[in-house]
């Protein structure tokens, strides 16, 4: 008998204990909540790889525009030696054709440092503060726009000068 009522108390136990722990099963609205949890977990995913490439986009327009930036600086001193080599030619001809006459002050260079580098000879442009003026630095500049390695070059190069 003593048997009998230890098995019947165990079984007893154990259809209490199979009763209380089983969950029902989900109401339509928590399957609904379900559904839109999943599907919330897969827009977040997709959402931080459309921002993973956005920031890789965000990154390569500042590099592109701090290139844009160095080429700017650079073309502008480089026009600026050209025009001054060209005042300093008037000077020179009108010094020896009109009694030592000049129409202009004496020529300055203009400075393209950032940083402490010089903007045009990090991207390899020959400044030429020569009389007459050359093109060489303008060729130099054109010159980067025809190697896609040098142009990334010129874009790293802002990347330094952050």
């Amino acid at each position: 008998m003593r048997i009998g009522l230890a098995v019947a108390v165990v079984a007893a136990v154990a259809a209490f204990a199979a009763g209380a722990w089983s969950a029902a099963p989900p109401s339509p609205a928590e399957k609904k909540l379900q559904r839109d949890v999943k599907f919330l977990q897969s827009q977040v995913k997709t959402l931080r790889g459309d921002v993973k490439k956005l920031k890789t986009r965000e990154t390569n327009t500042e590099d592109l525009a701090l290139g844009v930036a160095v080429f700017t600086v650079c073309s502008t001193v480089t026009t600026a030696d050209a025009l001054q080599g060209t005042w300093q030619v008037i000077d020179q001809l009108s010094a020896a054709t009109q009694a030592g006459k000049t129409y202009f002050p004496p020529q300055v260079p203009l400075n393209d440092f950032v940083g402490g580098q010089s903007v045009c000879q990090a991207i390899g442009v020959p400044r030429t503060l020569t009389v007459p003026p050359s093109t060489a630095s303008f060729t130099a500049l054109v010159a980067l726009f025809q190697g896609a390695a040098r142009l990334r070059q010129v874009a790293l190069l802002g990347q330094t000068m952050r």
